[in-house]
């Protein structure tokens, strides 16, 4: 079955969601431009959601991907950069693109490796984990 699950940030703007090995959602909020995360395991409530201001001026976070080892990475348009994210220390590591205007839509990947498809310049970035 499936339910509707609304982040508590007032129009956020989510694009993308991924889920972590645990079951968590990860969501990419375009407008806030948080990093939210919702646990099913704590219910629907307030308390079920966990929210953190992505690094930057002006954040706009798009994309979002989580690895083989539970890193959440997003892609951030407005400073052109990656954000790695450890949700255990609950803290962002920025990796600037190295092209202007890559506009990361969707984050891929597979053990090891996390897949920038970079629709601003055509080009795919690939950033070793392992």
């Amino acid at each position: 079955m499936s339910r509707i699950v609304e982040p508590p940030t007032q129009r956020q703007g989510a694009r993308r969601v991924w889920s972590d090995s645990r079951g968590r959602i990860w969501v990419a909020e375009w407008n806030s431009g948080n990093l939210s995360m919702h646990d099913p395991a704590l219910g629907m409530g307030a308390n079920s959601w966990r929210t953190w201001k992505a690094p930057g001026a002006d954040p706009h976070v798009y994309a979002v991907y989580v690895d083989d080892q539970d890193i959440v990475w997003a892609a951030e348009w407005s400073n052109n950069a990656m954000l790695r994210f450890d949700p255990g220390s609950e803290k962002f590591a920025v990796i600037p693109m190295p092209r202007p205007a890559a506009n990361i839509r969707q984050i891929l990947g597979r053990p090891g490796e996390v897949w920038l498809p970079e629709s601003g310049t055509e080009f795919i970035s690939v950033i070793k984990t392992g």
